[in-house]
């Protein structure tokens, strides 16, 4: 265990290019680079106090990090099973946590577990909706959005079943397109839920796509224009700014932006006038993002091979600095990682193919 949870200058410079790894990778699942910042601290050391995550963040941010940001993450990698607290004796209502596994393949199954009871909450949360839609009687004003709401619903249940079984085949090679389990829910929820009108059913979704990773994009502010597009399919500019209340100007950059990385597609009408801008299928636009995300990734395989090396090269002059051994375990288990970076790649490209229209 290193004496301090600063290294020394030498071995910051390792350490910085590694975050800045890990932070990249990161990018699309969250609407900051926070939490991919802290987990990368505990990557890197281990075990830490809330105070020194405060101190390395001055150090590898731009900004640090509040403490009730560091307590929100605490909580919730505890909460999964990632994080171990521990009272530290000497010190009043002080505590330290500490990464539970220390293999990258341990690491990411505890992920992938807990990631599999969000992803069943999920389903569920889809679902009572969709029965709810099925038994609601529309006013004449809202029989499009009726329409169309079903119809998404269905895809975004559709999407996340497939999902849940690719996490399957990406962990333990076990996976089966066709499979689908039954989904038991709760009568007084859909009973619930049928009270409400339809645009307060929508405003739940747009709100569950917003705070969901698998729906995050690169840029969080145009995450209302992608979430109303997945609700509603196919919005001009004009109708996006009334439903948004975002200004004119951000949305024509949030749909260029969105046009740009293919995650959503620009249609002309002949012989009107206006622009339509569609998602075609939620499974197809969510499968390239990470597609596109999985090959970014792969691109520094390069960069770490090289910190590896010359780590190695200059183990002699290095090994007696502090946190050169840990820094070079991760090094090593980091270039593991590039293994489940291919496989990735080649996952999301067949589920690209299996939804494109």
């Amino acid at each position: 265990m290193p004496k301090n949870h600063i290294y020394p200058k030498e071995i910051r410079r390792f350490e910085r290019d590694l975050i800045d790894f890990i932070v990249e990778s990161g990018k699309n699942k969250r609407s900051s680079d926070i939490e991919s910042h802290i987990l990368a601290y505990f990557l890197l050391h281990q075990s830490l106090t809330q105070k020194q995550i405060q101190e390395l963040s001055t150090i590898f941010r731009k900004k640090k990090i509040s403490k009730g940001s560091i307590s929100n993450f605490l909580s919730q990698y505890e909460r999964y099973g990632v994080l171990v607290k521990s009272k530290i004796p000497e010190k009043k209502n002080s505590f330290r946590y500490t990464l539970k596994d220390r293999n990258i393949k341990d690491l990411m199954s505890t992920g992938f577990e807990s990631g599999f009871d969000e992803l069943k909450s999920w389903i569920e949360f889809i679902e009572v909706r969709i029965q709810a839609l099925k038994n609601f009687k529309p006013e004449a004003t809202e029989i499009k959005l009726h329409t169309i709401l079903k119809e998404r619903l269905k895809e975004i249940k559709d999407f996340l079943l497939f999902q849940e079984n690719l996490m399957k085949d990406f962990l333990f090679d076990e996976f089966n397109r066709e499979q689908k389990r039954e989904i038991e829910i709760s009568i007084d929820l859909i009973d619930g839920m049928k009270k409400k009108c339809i645009f307060e059913i929508e405003k739940e979704i747009l709100k569950f796509i917003e705070n969901n990773p698998l729906f995050m994009i690169d840029e969080i502010s145009y995450m209302p224009i992608f979430s109303y597009l997945i609700t509603r399919r196919k919005l001009t500019q004009s109708q996006l700014q009334e439903l948004t209340d975002l200004s004119s100007g951000l949305i024509s950059e949030g749909v260029n932006h969105l046009l740009k990385k293919d995650l959503i597609e620009l249609e002309k009408v002949k012989g009107v006038r206006k622009r339509f801008y569609e998602i075609p299928s939620i499974a197809y636009s969510n499968y390239l993002k990470q597609y596109q995300r999985f090959k970014y990734i792969n691109q520094f395989k390069n960069k770490i091979d090289q910190i590896f090396q010359e780590m190695k090269n200059r183990e002699d002059e290095l090994k007696r600095l502090d946190g050169y051994d840990i820094m070079l375990e991760w090094v090593e288990q980091i270039l593991k990682i590039f293994v489940f970076v291919e496989k990735g790649i080649k996952l999301f490209e067949n589920a690209v193919n299996h939804f494109k229209i």
